[in-house]
Protein backbone atom coordinates (compact mmCIF):
# COMPACT_ATOMS: atom_id res chain seq x y z
CA UNK A 1 0.00 0.00 0.00
CA UNK A 2 2.50 2.44 0.83
CA UNK A 3 4.51 2.27 -2.30
CA UNK A 4 1.48 2.09 -4.02
CA UNK A 5 0.77 5.41 -2.81
CA UNK A 6 4.58 6.49 -3.03
CA UNK A 7 4.08 6.02 -7.27
CA UNK A 8 0.74 7.91 -7.23
CA UNK A 9 1.91 10.73 -5.43
CA UNK A 10 5.24 10.75 -7.77
CA UNK A 11 2.71 10.67 -10.33
CA UNK A 12 0.49 13.21 -9.39
CA UNK A 13 3.31 15.71 -8.27
CA UNK A 14 4.78 16.03 -11.65
CA UNK A 15 1.44 17.63 -12.75
CA UNK A 16 1.06 21.40 -12.81
CA UNK A 17 -1.51 22.69 -9.74
CA UNK A 18 -4.49 23.38 -11.14
CA UNK A 19 -5.03 26.58 -12.51
CA UNK A 20 -9.06 26.89 -11.60
CA UNK A 21 -8.52 26.77 -8.13
CA UNK A 22 -6.75 30.13 -5.85
CA UNK A 23 -4.69 30.14 -3.35
CA UNK A 24 -8.28 31.24 -1.05
CA UNK A 25 -9.71 28.25 -2.00
CA UNK A 26 -6.76 26.13 -0.93
CA UNK A 27 -6.83 27.45 2.10
CA UNK A 28 -10.54 26.64 2.58
CA UNK A 29 -10.81 23.23 1.26
CA UNK A 30 -9.64 21.57 4.14
CA UNK A 31 -13.65 23.03 5.75
CA UNK A 32 -15.48 21.39 3.09
CA UNK A 33 -18.45 19.43 3.89
CA UNK A 34 -17.36 15.31 3.45
CA UNK A 35 -20.06 14.35 1.54
CA UNK A 36 -20.30 17.26 -0.98
CA UNK A 37 -16.46 16.24 -1.63
CA UNK A 38 -17.74 12.89 -2.10
CA UNK A 39 -20.35 13.70 -4.54
CA UNK A 40 -17.72 16.40 -6.43
CA UNK A 41 -15.24 13.42 -6.85
CA UNK A 42 -17.54 10.94 -7.98
CA UNK A 43 -19.39 13.07 -10.60
CA UNK A 44 -15.69 14.23 -11.70
CA UNK A 45 -14.39 10.25 -11.73
CA UNK A 46 -17.34 9.05 -13.68
CA UNK A 47 -18.16 11.73 -15.98
CA UNK A 48 -13.86 11.26 -16.77
CA UNK A 49 -14.48 7.58 -17.09
CA UNK A 50 -17.52 7.32 -19.39
CA UNK A 51 -15.20 10.33 -21.84
CA UNK A 52 -12.19 8.39 -21.81
CA UNK A 53 -13.13 4.70 -21.42
CA UNK A 54 -10.52 4.33 -19.05
CA UNK A 55 -10.01 2.72 -15.24
CA UNK A 56 -9.35 4.90 -12.35
CA UNK A 57 -5.93 3.49 -12.09
CA UNK A 58 -5.04 4.72 -15.21
CA UNK A 59 -5.67 8.23 -14.85
CA UNK A 60 -3.91 8.01 -11.39
CA UNK A 61 -0.71 6.49 -13.37
CA UNK A 62 -0.70 9.63 -15.62
CA UNK A 63 -1.66 7.53 -19.65
CA UNK A 64 -0.28 10.17 -21.74
CA UNK A 65 -3.60 10.54 -23.61
CA UNK A 66 -5.82 11.71 -20.22
CA UNK A 67 -6.52 14.87 -18.38
CA UNK A 68 -4.41 14.33 -15.27
CA UNK A 69 -6.30 15.24 -11.80
CA UNK A 70 -5.17 16.63 -8.53
CA UNK A 71 -7.26 14.24 -6.28
CA UNK A 72 -6.01 15.48 -3.12
CA UNK A 73 -7.34 19.08 -4.22
CA UNK A 74 -10.74 16.88 -4.55
CA UNK A 75 -10.54 15.15 -0.75
CA UNK A 76 -11.22 16.27 2.72
CA UNK A 77 -8.31 17.73 4.11
CA UNK A 78 -8.50 15.48 6.90
CA UNK A 79 -8.79 12.77 4.50
CA UNK A 80 -5.84 13.86 2.20
CA UNK A 81 -3.87 14.05 5.59
CA UNK A 82 -4.43 10.24 6.65
CA UNK A 83 -3.56 9.05 2.79
CA UNK A 84 -0.33 11.17 3.17
CA UNK A 85 0.26 9.77 6.23
CA UNK A 86 0.54 6.05 4.43
CA UNK A 87 3.13 7.24 2.72
CA UNK A 88 6.35 5.99 4.58
CA UNK A 89 8.41 7.72 2.20
CA UNK A 90 10.96 11.28 2.87
CA UNK A 91 11.92 11.67 -0.25
CA UNK A 92 8.60 11.95 -1.51
CA UNK A 93 7.18 13.82 1.27
CA UNK A 94 9.49 16.49 0.53
CA UNK A 95 9.01 16.31 -3.09
CA UNK A 96 4.30 16.71 -1.99
CA UNK A 97 5.93 19.64 -0.14
CA UNK A 98 7.03 22.15 -3.47
CA UNK A 99 3.68 20.97 -5.44
CA UNK A 100 1.32 23.25 -4.43
CA UNK A 101 0.23 25.52 -1.07
CA UNK A 102 -2.69 22.47 -0.42
CA UNK A 103 -0.11 20.00 -1.11
CA UNK A 104 2.74 21.25 0.99
CA UNK A 105 0.32 21.87 3.82
CA UNK A 106 -0.61 18.13 4.05
CA UNK A 107 3.11 17.28 3.62
CA UNK A 108 3.79 19.70 6.85
CA UNK A 109 1.20 18.05 9.05
CA UNK A 110 1.78 16.46 12.59
CA UNK A 111 0.68 13.68 11.69
CA UNK A 112 2.54 12.65 8.24
CA UNK A 113 5.83 13.15 10.28
CA UNK A 114 4.23 10.72 13.25
CA UNK A 115 3.89 8.17 11.03
CA UNK A 116 7.04 8.65 9.56
CA UNK A 117 9.04 8.41 12.57
CA UNK A 118 7.18 4.85 13.55
CA UNK A 119 8.18 3.41 10.20
CA UNK A 120 11.44 4.58 10.45
CA UNK A 121 12.48 4.08 13.87
CA UNK A 122 9.57 1.70 15.90
CA UNK A 123 8.99 -0.64 13.31
CA UNK A 124 9.17 -4.33 14.96
CA UNK A 125 8.81 -6.70 11.47
CA UNK A 126 12.47 -6.76 11.72
CA UNK A 127 13.44 -8.02 15.21
CA UNK A 128 15.84 -11.22 15.48
CA UNK A 129 13.89 -13.21 17.18
CA UNK A 130 10.53 -13.82 19.42
CA UNK A 131 11.80 -12.93 22.40
CA UNK A 132 13.30 -9.98 21.68
CA UNK A 133 10.66 -8.67 19.47
CA UNK A 134 8.83 -9.17 23.00
CA UNK A 135 11.46 -6.91 24.30
CA UNK A 136 11.18 -4.73 21.73
CA UNK A 137 7.19 -4.31 21.87
CA UNK A 138 8.36 -3.39 25.74
CA UNK A 139 10.66 -0.89 24.78
CA UNK A 140 7.65 0.85 22.19
CA UNK A 141 5.37 0.87 25.27
CA UNK A 142 7.51 2.57 27.28
CA UNK A 143 8.43 4.75 24.43
CA UNK A 144 4.99 5.75 23.29
CA UNK A 145 4.46 6.46 27.89
CA UNK A 146 7.33 8.69 27.09
CA UNK A 147 5.91 10.49 23.94
CA UNK A 148 2.62 10.79 25.68
CA UNK A 149 4.01 12.61 29.08
CA UNK A 150 5.84 14.75 26.48
CA UNK A 151 2.79 15.44 24.52
CA UNK A 152 1.02 16.37 27.41
CA UNK A 153 3.95 18.76 28.60
CA UNK A 154 4.57 20.58 25.46
CA UNK A 155 0.54 20.62 24.48
CA UNK A 156 1.73 19.21 21.04
CA UNK A 157 4.37 16.61 20.74
CA UNK A 158 6.78 17.95 17.15
CA UNK A 159 6.95 15.02 15.54
CA UNK A 160 9.17 16.81 12.58
CA UNK A 161 11.47 17.76 14.85
CA UNK A 162 11.76 14.29 16.52
CA UNK A 163 12.50 12.85 12.65
CA UNK A 164 15.16 15.55 12.31
CA UNK A 165 16.57 14.05 15.50
CA UNK A 166 16.29 11.00 14.08
CA UNK A 167 18.20 12.37 10.93
CA UNK A 168 20.90 13.62 13.14
CA UNK A 169 21.53 10.29 15.17
CA UNK A 170 21.95 8.73 11.93
CA UNK A 171 24.51 11.78 10.35
CA UNK A 172 26.49 10.79 14.38
CA UNK A 173 26.38 6.89 13.38
CA UNK A 174 27.42 7.85 9.71
CA UNK A 175 30.56 10.09 10.91
CA UNK A 176 32.10 8.40 13.51
CA UNK A 177 30.37 11.03 16.61
CA UNK A 178 30.46 8.23 19.58
CA UNK A 179 30.90 9.23 22.95
CA UNK A 180 33.08 5.65 24.84
CA UNK A 181 32.11 4.74 28.14
CA UNK A 182 33.04 1.69 30.26
CA UNK A 183 31.36 -0.89 33.14
CA UNK A 184 33.68 -2.37 35.70
CA UNK A 185 33.46 -4.77 37.94
CA UNK A 186 33.44 -7.98 36.75
CA UNK A 187 36.60 -10.17 37.78
CA UNK A 188 37.34 -11.71 35.06
CA UNK A 189 36.52 -12.13 30.58
CA UNK A 190 32.77 -11.04 30.26
CA UNK A 191 31.48 -13.81 27.64
CA UNK A 192 27.55 -12.20 26.94
CA UNK A 193 25.52 -9.33 27.50
CA UNK A 194 21.89 -8.21 26.74
CA UNK A 195 20.56 -4.69 27.18
CA UNK A 196 17.29 -3.01 27.18
CA UNK A 197 17.55 0.70 27.19
CA UNK A 198 19.14 2.00 30.94
CA UNK A 199 19.07 -1.79 32.15
CA UNK A 200 22.04 -4.36 30.92
CA UNK A 201 22.56 -8.06 31.82
CA UNK A 202 26.26 -9.94 31.53
CA UNK A 203 27.78 -12.74 32.27
CA UNK A 204 31.61 -14.17 33.10
CA UNK A 205 33.85 -16.49 33.45
CA UNK A 206 33.94 -15.10 36.84
CA UNK A 207 30.56 -17.15 37.38
CA UNK A 208 28.50 -14.44 38.04
CA UNK A 209 25.85 -13.18 36.14
CA UNK A 210 25.77 -8.80 36.95
CA UNK A 211 22.81 -6.56 36.93
CA UNK A 212 24.00 -2.83 35.29
CA UNK A 213 22.60 0.47 35.36
CA UNK A 214 23.72 2.27 31.81
CA UNK A 215 23.58 5.54 32.48
CA UNK A 216 25.13 5.38 36.27
CA UNK A 217 27.47 2.99 34.80
CA UNK A 218 27.48 0.83 37.76
CA UNK A 219 26.18 -2.48 38.72
CA UNK A 220 23.15 -2.49 40.88
CA UNK A 221 23.16 -7.02 41.88
CA UNK A 222 25.05 -9.79 40.99
CA UNK A 223 23.62 -13.43 41.00
CA UNK A 224 25.78 -16.85 41.20
CA UNK A 225 24.13 -20.00 40.79
CA UNK A 226 26.22 -21.86 37.68
CA UNK A 227 29.63 -24.19 38.57
CA UNK A 228 31.13 -22.84 35.56
CA UNK A 229 32.13 -19.50 33.35
CA UNK A 230 28.39 -18.11 32.11
CA UNK A 231 28.73 -18.44 28.26
CA UNK A 232 25.61 -17.10 27.14
CA UNK A 233 22.14 -16.04 28.59
CA UNK A 234 19.26 -14.01 27.09
CA UNK A 235 15.92 -12.65 29.17
CA UNK A 236 12.62 -10.79 28.53
CA UNK A 237 10.20 -9.22 31.06
CA UNK A 238 9.26 -12.94 32.30
CA UNK A 239 12.66 -15.50 32.53
CA UNK A 240 16.16 -15.03 32.35
CA UNK A 241 18.18 -18.84 30.88
CA UNK A 242 21.80 -18.93 31.24
CA UNK A 243 23.96 -21.39 29.41
CA UNK A 244 27.54 -22.38 31.16
CA UNK A 245 30.34 -24.37 30.53
CA UNK A 246 29.34 -26.56 33.62
CA UNK A 247 26.70 -28.26 30.53
CA UNK A 248 23.80 -26.94 32.53
CA UNK A 249 21.44 -24.37 32.03
CA UNK A 250 19.54 -22.66 34.28
CA UNK A 251 15.95 -21.03 33.99
CA UNK A 252 15.85 -17.70 36.39
CA UNK A 253 12.57 -15.80 37.50
CA UNK A 254 13.36 -12.24 36.11
CA UNK A 255 11.53 -10.39 38.59
CA UNK A 256 12.50 -12.29 41.72
CA UNK A 257 15.93 -13.55 40.47
CA UNK A 258 14.88 -16.79 41.48
CA UNK A 259 16.09 -20.05 40.26
CA UNK A 260 13.47 -21.68 38.14
CA UNK A 261 15.09 -25.45 36.51
CA UNK A 262 18.76 -26.36 35.84
CA UNK A 263 18.71 -28.27 32.54
CA UNK A 264 21.09 -30.95 32.36
CA UNK A 265 21.49 -33.33 28.82
CA UNK A 266 24.62 -31.36 27.05
CA UNK A 267 27.86 -33.37 27.18
CA UNK A 268 30.34 -30.53 26.87
CA UNK A 269 29.77 -26.56 27.54
CA UNK A 270 26.60 -24.84 26.62
CA UNK A 271 27.71 -22.15 24.01
CA UNK A 272 23.96 -21.03 23.41
CA UNK A 273 20.72 -20.57 24.40
CA UNK A 274 17.56 -19.15 22.81
CA UNK A 275 14.34 -18.93 23.94
CA UNK A 276 10.15 -18.20 22.59
CA UNK A 277 7.27 -18.18 24.56
CA UNK A 278 7.17 -22.24 23.99
CA UNK A 279 10.67 -23.61 23.99
CA UNK A 280 14.42 -22.94 24.85
CA UNK A 281 16.61 -23.93 22.09
CA UNK A 282 20.61 -24.63 23.79
CA UNK A 283 23.72 -25.80 21.41
CA UNK A 284 26.95 -26.92 23.17
CA UNK A 285 30.97 -28.36 21.79
CA UNK A 286 29.14 -31.79 22.01
CA UNK A 287 28.01 -30.97 18.14
CA UNK A 288 24.43 -30.77 19.32
CA UNK A 289 21.25 -28.96 19.57
CA UNK A 290 18.51 -29.52 22.58
CA UNK A 291 14.78 -28.26 22.05
CA UNK A 292 13.37 -28.22 25.83
CA UNK A 293 10.41 -27.04 26.95
CA UNK A 294 10.18 -23.57 28.39
CA UNK A 295 7.40 -24.13 31.20
CA UNK A 296 8.64 -27.76 32.66
CA UNK A 297 12.32 -27.76 31.31
CA UNK A 298 11.98 -31.27 29.76
CA UNK A 299 14.03 -32.18 27.41
CA UNK A 300 11.52 -32.38 23.80
CA UNK A 301 14.36 -33.13 20.84
CA UNK A 302 17.85 -33.13 19.97
CA UNK A 303 19.02 -32.28 16.82
CA UNK A 304 21.99 -33.82 15.38
CA UNK A 305 23.77 -33.33 12.03
CA UNK A 306 26.60 -30.95 12.48
CA UNK A 307 30.11 -32.55 13.33
CA UNK A 308 32.01 -30.32 14.87
CA UNK A 309 30.52 -27.70 18.53
CA UNK A 310 27.73 -25.73 17.28
CA UNK A 311 29.01 -22.54 18.46
CA UNK A 312 25.69 -20.28 17.65
CA UNK A 313 22.20 -20.58 17.44
CA UNK A 314 19.42 -18.03 16.73
CA UNK A 315 15.37 -18.08 16.85
CA UNK A 316 13.20 -16.88 14.57
CA UNK A 317 9.58 -17.78 14.58
CA UNK A 318 9.24 -21.59 14.41
CA UNK A 319 13.16 -22.12 12.72
CA UNK A 320 16.22 -22.09 13.94
CA UNK A 321 19.81 -20.87 12.42
CA UNK A 322 22.94 -23.05 13.55
CA UNK A 323 26.45 -21.93 12.97
CA UNK A 324 29.07 -24.76 13.41
CA UNK A 325 32.98 -25.27 13.63
CA UNK A 326 32.06 -27.58 10.57
CA UNK A 327 32.01 -24.32 8.33
CA UNK A 328 28.16 -24.84 7.45
CA UNK A 329 25.00 -23.29 9.00
CA UNK A 330 22.03 -25.33 8.95
CA UNK A 331 18.26 -23.67 9.16
CA UNK A 332 16.51 -26.34 10.98
CA UNK A 333 11.98 -26.63 11.88
CA UNK A 334 11.01 -26.53 15.44
CA UNK A 335 8.43 -28.66 15.36
CA UNK A 336 9.62 -31.64 13.67
CA UNK A 337 13.68 -31.52 13.80
CA UNK A 338 13.99 -31.60 10.72
CA UNK A 339 17.17 -29.62 8.78
CA UNK A 340 15.54 -27.34 5.98
CA UNK A 341 18.38 -26.27 4.30
CA UNK A 342 22.12 -26.00 4.82
CA UNK A 343 24.24 -22.91 3.94
CA UNK A 344 27.89 -23.75 3.12
CA UNK A 345 30.66 -20.76 1.74
CA UNK A 346 32.55 -19.94 4.82
CA UNK A 347 36.23 -21.61 4.78
CA UNK A 348 36.90 -22.26 8.28
CA UNK A 349 34.45 -22.87 11.63
CA UNK A 350 31.88 -20.22 12.50
CA UNK A 351 31.71 -18.60 16.02
CA UNK A 352 28.51 -16.40 15.03
CA UNK A 353 25.09 -16.02 13.54
CA UNK A 354 21.83 -13.91 13.34
CA UNK A 355 18.77 -14.77 11.60
CA UNK A 356 15.35 -12.33 11.11
CA UNK A 357 13.74 -15.00 9.00
CA UNK A 358 14.52 -13.32 6.05
CA UNK A 359 18.14 -12.69 6.14
CA UNK A 360 20.56 -13.98 7.79
CA UNK A 361 24.33 -12.84 8.87
CA UNK A 362 27.64 -15.05 9.83
CA UNK A 363 31.12 -14.75 11.23
CA UNK A 364 34.04 -16.89 10.68
CA UNK A 365 37.38 -18.21 11.62
CA UNK A 366 38.20 -16.98 7.96
CA UNK A 367 37.93 -13.73 9.17
CA UNK A 368 34.92 -12.68 7.02
CA UNK A 369 30.87 -11.29 7.68
CA UNK A 370 28.53 -13.05 5.26
CA UNK A 371 25.22 -12.10 3.98
CA UNK A 372 22.52 -14.87 3.07
CA UNK A 373 18.96 -14.88 1.58
CA UNK A 374 17.72 -17.21 4.22
CA UNK A 375 15.01 -18.37 2.12
CA UNK A 376 17.10 -19.37 -1.09
CA UNK A 377 20.65 -20.21 0.91
CA UNK A 378 22.54 -17.87 -1.70
CA UNK A 379 25.49 -15.80 -0.48
CA UNK A 380 24.21 -11.88 -1.26
CA UNK A 381 27.72 -10.16 0.07
CA UNK A 382 31.04 -11.19 1.61
CA UNK A 383 32.47 -8.37 3.95
CA UNK A 384 35.93 -8.10 4.41
CA UNK A 385 37.97 -5.95 6.85
CA UNK A 386 38.95 -8.68 10.16
CA UNK A 387 41.95 -9.59 10.25
CA UNK A 388 41.43 -12.48 13.08
CA UNK A 389 37.81 -14.28 14.15
CA UNK A 390 34.83 -12.50 13.48
CA UNK A 391 33.47 -13.56 16.99
CA UNK A 392 29.91 -11.66 17.09
CA UNK A 393 27.71 -9.68 15.44
CA UNK A 394 24.28 -8.16 15.08
CA UNK A 395 22.17 -6.64 12.40
CA UNK A 396 19.32 -4.83 11.52
CA UNK A 397 18.20 -3.27 8.39
CA UNK A 398 19.99 -0.51 8.23
CA UNK A 399 23.34 -2.28 9.76
CA UNK A 400 25.17 -4.71 10.69
CA UNK A 401 27.72 -4.74 14.11
CA UNK A 402 30.62 -7.15 13.67
CA UNK A 403 33.40 -7.62 16.73
CA UNK A 404 36.20 -9.76 16.26
CA UNK A 405 39.56 -11.14 17.84
CA UNK A 406 41.25 -8.50 16.01
CA UNK A 407 40.11 -6.09 19.08
CA UNK A 408 37.89 -4.09 16.60
CA UNK A 409 33.79 -3.10 16.47
CA UNK A 410 33.27 -2.48 13.12
CA UNK A 411 29.78 -1.32 11.43
CA UNK A 412 28.61 -2.32 7.87
CA UNK A 413 25.87 -0.87 5.81
CA UNK A 414 23.41 -3.37 5.71
CA UNK A 415 22.25 -3.25 2.32
CA UNK A 416 25.49 -2.55 0.32
CA UNK A 417 28.14 -4.39 2.74
CA UNK A 418 30.38 -1.01 2.78
CA UNK A 419 31.99 -0.68 5.79
CA UNK A 420 30.90 2.74 7.30
CA UNK A 421 32.83 2.20 11.28
CA UNK A 422 36.26 1.03 12.79
CA UNK A 423 35.96 1.07 16.02
CA UNK A 424 39.32 0.14 17.78
CA UNK A 425 41.34 1.62 21.17
CA UNK A 426 38.25 0.98 23.93
CA UNK A 427 39.42 -2.77 24.62
CA UNK A 428 42.81 -4.29 24.97
CA UNK A 429 41.71 -7.72 23.91
CA UNK A 430 39.76 -10.29 22.27
CA UNK A 431 36.01 -9.33 21.97
CA UNK A 432 33.15 -11.63 22.57
CA UNK A 433 30.11 -9.77 22.21
CA UNK A 434 27.90 -6.90 20.68
CA UNK A 435 24.87 -5.68 20.86
CA UNK A 436 23.36 -2.72 19.33
CA UNK A 437 19.96 -0.45 19.58
CA UNK A 438 19.13 3.07 17.54
CA UNK A 439 21.59 4.70 19.64
CA UNK A 440 24.87 3.00 20.66
CA UNK A 441 26.32 -0.29 20.53
CA UNK A 442 27.51 -2.35 23.96
CA UNK A 443 30.66 -4.68 23.34
CA UNK A 444 31.77 -7.04 26.34
CA UNK A 445 35.66 -8.78 26.05
CA UNK A 446 38.08 -10.88 28.06
CA UNK A 447 39.89 -7.55 29.37
CA UNK A 448 36.61 -7.83 31.72
CA UNK A 449 35.04 -4.73 30.71
CA UNK A 450 32.32 -3.65 29.03
CA UNK A 451 31.85 -0.72 26.76
CA UNK A 452 28.94 1.33 25.98
CA UNK A 453 29.71 3.41 22.40
CA UNK A 454 26.83 6.15 22.92
CA UNK A 455 25.90 7.69 19.12
CA UNK A 456 23.37 9.97 20.97
CA UNK A 457 25.50 13.11 21.67
CA UNK A 458 23.38 16.58 20.92
CA UNK A 459 20.43 14.75 20.44
CA UNK A 460 17.48 16.37 22.34
CA UNK A 461 16.10 13.15 23.83
CA UNK A 462 18.07 10.02 23.02
CA UNK A 463 14.66 7.82 24.86
CA UNK A 464 12.90 8.60 21.90
CA UNK A 465 14.94 6.19 19.76
CA UNK A 466 16.52 3.51 22.28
Amino acid sequence: MSGFLTRLFRRSSEAPPPTATTAGDEEDSSQVDGAQADQSWTDMTGDYAKSKRISATDSAFGVDDVIRIDFLMELPYELAVQIAAQIHNLSTVLVMAQVSKRWSRVARENEVWRHLYMAEWLALSHSSSESEEMMARSQLAQMKKHLATSRRANKKHDWRNTFRQGLSLDQNWRKGNVAVKHLSGHEDAVYCIQFDGNFLLSGSRDRTLRFWDIREQKCVRSLEGHSGSVLCLQYDHRYIVTGSSDMSIVIWDFATRRRLHTLRGHGAAVLDVRFNDEVIVSCSKDCSIKIWSLATGKLLRTLEGHHAAVNAIHLHGGQIASASGDCTIKIWDVATGKCLRELCGHTRGLACVQFDGSYLVSGSNDHTVKVWDALTGECLRTLVDHTDLVRTLCFNRKRIVSGSYDQTIKVWDFETGELQLNLNGAHSSWIFHVQMDATKIISSSQDKKIVVWDFSGGIEDASDFA
